[in-house]
C-alpha cells in the first residue's frame, strides 16, 4: 500500500476528509484525502500496482458485464442503450464529423466502440483488463490494447473517449501526455468523470457509491479537472451533465448504507434537479477537450 502524503499537482500536503469502505470486493477501509488549493482528492493509501487488479475481481463489476441479472441491472441496461446514442451524437458534434478514426481508453465490455463502429467509425480499445479485451474481441472483432502496448505506440486517432477512466489510472497525467501526441491536429478529447461536489455527493459523504475506493484512485471537481487539463496544454470546450447516473449513484450509495431503493430514487431526484439548475452539481460531467 502507497499513503498519498502530498497533492501530484500543487505539492501541497493533503488533508484527510473522511474514511470510505470498499463494498464492493474486500470490506477494506480507505481515506480520502485532499489538496487544500487546487481541492482534486485522492484515495489513501493505493493499493500497489501489483494487486489493484485484485479489486476489481467481483461478479457485480458491472462495467465489463454483458449479463442481466435483476432489476438493477435492467435498468442499467436500458440507461446504457441511450447512452450510447447520446455519446455517439457528443463524439460527432465535438468532432464536427460523423466518421473517423477513435481511441477508447478504459474500454469494458466494448458497447460504446460497437456502436461507433456500426456508425461508420474505425475503432480500437485500451482495456487492462484482459477479459475485456478478450470480450471485446470475441463478441465485436475489435482489437483492445493493455495500457503498456498503447502508451508505446504512434498511431494517430481524430477522437479520444476516456468514459470513466482517468480515475482509475495510477498517473492520469502520463495518459494525457500520451494523449496530446497522438490526437491529430483538429481532434478532441472525451473525458467523463464523476464529480465529488455534485448534489448527491454531499448527500452521502464518505457513502458516495462514487468514490469506489480503491479502484477509483483520483476524485475530481470541475476546477481540478480544469486545472489538471490547463497544466497539460487542454483547454475544455464543453461540458456536458450525465443526467442519469444521480440516480443510479445515488441507488448504489443508499443499498451500500441499507436505505431502501425509494431512498435511493428520491436523492436520485433531488440531485437530478439540482443539476438542472447548476451544471457543476451533477453526479457525473462530460469533458470536452481540444
Amino acid at each position: 500500500m502507497i499513503n498519498q502524503t502530498h497533492c501530484p499537482l500543487c505539492r501541497q500536503e493533503l488533508k484527510t476528509v473522511f474514511t470510505t469502505k470498499d463494498y464492493l470486493v474486500s470490506g477494506k477501509k480507505f481515506d480520502i484525502v485532499e489538496c487544500s488549493d487546487c481541492r482534486l482528492r485522492l484515495t489513501s493509501p493505493f493499493p500497489e500496482k501489483e494487486t489493484l487488479g485484485g479489486y476489481y475481481e467481483s461478479d457485480e463489476y458491472i462495467s465489463h458485464s454483458n449479463e442481466t441479472k435483476g432489476l438493477f441491472d435492467s435498468m442499467y441496461n436500458l440507461v446504457r442503450s441511450y447512452m450510447l446514442g447520446r455519446k455517439r451524437n457528443i463524439v460527432e458534434k465535438s468532432y464536427g464529423k460523423k466518421q473517423g478514426t477513435i481511441l477508447d481508453i478504459g474500454c469494458g465490455a466494448g458497447h460504446f466502440l460497437n456502436s461507433m463502429k456500426e456508425n461508420g467509425w474505425d475503432v480500437k480499445g485500451v482495456d487492462a483488463s484482459q477479459k475485456a479485451r478478450e470480450l471485446v474481441k470475441s463478441q465485436y472483432e475489435i482489437d483492445g490494447m493493455t495500457p503498456e502496448d498503447w502508451l508505446s505506440s504512434e498511431e494517430a486517432y481524430d477522437v479520444i473517449t476516456c468514459w470513466h477512466s482517468l480515475e482509475h489510472v495510477y498517473e492520469p497525467w502520463n495518459y494525457l501526455e500520451k494523449i496530446k501526441t497522438q490526437l491529430s491536429s483538429d481532434g478532441v478529447l472525451i473525458v467523463a468523470l464523476p464529480n465529488y461536489e455534485s448534489t448527491d455527493g454531499n448527500i452521502y459523504g464518505s457513502n458516495w457509491a462514487a468514490y469506489d475506493t480503491p479502484r477509483h484512485l483520483y476524485h475530481f471537481t470541475p476546477s481540478s479537472i480544469e486545472k489538471i487539463m490547463f497544466n497539460n496544454e487542454f483547454l475544455i470546450d464543453q461540458i456536458y451533465r450525465m443526467f442519469f447516473d444521480s440516480f443510479y449513484v445515488s441507488l448504489l450509495s443508499s443499498q451500500h448504507i441499507g436505505k431502501s431503493m425509494l431512498s435511493g430514487i428520491w436523492n436520485g431526484f433531488v440531485s437530478w434537479l439540482s443539476c438542472w439548475v447548476n451544471k457543476e452539481k451533477c453526479s457525473s460531467l462530460i469533458y470536452v477537450m481540444k
